[in-house]
C-alpha cells in the first residue's frame, strides 16, 4: 500500500523513499532543501577566493582563510543533506507518476557533477577545455528542467 502525506510529516518527506505525493506537495516540499542550497551557494560565491594565496605576502595561518575553509566544509555537508532530502521528495513523486523512484537521483547527481567540473576546470592547467564545463552545465540544466516539468506538471498515476 502506498502511503501519502499532506506535506507535514518531516520523516515521511525527507528521510524515506517510500510513498507518493502529488505535484503541489512535491513543489512545497522541494522549496526548503532547494532554497537552503541556493542561499548557501550564493554565500559560497561571495566568500570564495578569487586567486591563489600568496604566502610571500600573506600569513601562513589567517583567521579569515580558516573561517572560509570551515564554511566550505559545512557547506559541502549541507549540500549533501539537501540533495538527499530532495532525492526522497522526488522519489515519492516519481513513484506517484508510475516511474522508477531511482530517477530522483539523476538531477542531484548531474548538478554535483557539473559543480565538480566547474571546480576542476580552472585547476586542470589546460587539460580540461573550458567548453567542457559548458556541456556539463547544459546537461545538468536540461536534467533539472526535465525533472521539474515531469514532477511539477505531470499528472498523478491513477491507482
Amino acid at each position: 500500500m502506498t502511503r501519502t502525506s499532506d506535506g507535514s510529516d518531516f520523516r515521511f518527506l525527507y528521510r524515506q523513499g517510500e510513498g507518493a505525493i502529488g505535484p503541489g506537495s512535491w513543489a512545497r516540499a522541494s522549496l526548503p532543501p532547494v532554497g537552503i542550497a541556493i542561499v548557501l551557494t550564493a554565500f559560497a560565491f561571495l566568500i570564495a577566493p578569487d586567486k591563489p594565496r600568496d604566502l610571500a605576502n600573506q600569513d601562513f595561518v589567517d583567521v579569515g582563510i580558516v573561517a572560509t575553509h570551515v564554511y566550505f566544509l559545512v557547506y559541502a555537508f549541507a549540500l549533501i543533506l539537501c540533495a538527499v532530502a530532495e532525492y526522497f521528495v522526488s522519489a515519492k513523486r516519481f513513484s506517484d507518476r508510475g516511474k522508477p523512484p531511482a530517477f530522483a537521483g539523476i538531477a542531484p547527481f548531474a548538478l554535483l557533477l557539473a559543480a565538480a567540473a566547474n571546480w576542476y576546470q580552472p585547476r586542470s592547467e589546460g587539460t580540461m577545455p573550458e567548453a567542457l564545463t559548458w556541456i556539463f552545465d547544459a546537461v545538468a540544466i536540461g536534467i533539472v528542467a526535465w525533472t521539474v516539468i515531469e514532477l511539477g506538471f505531470g499528472p498523478s498515476r491513477k491507482t
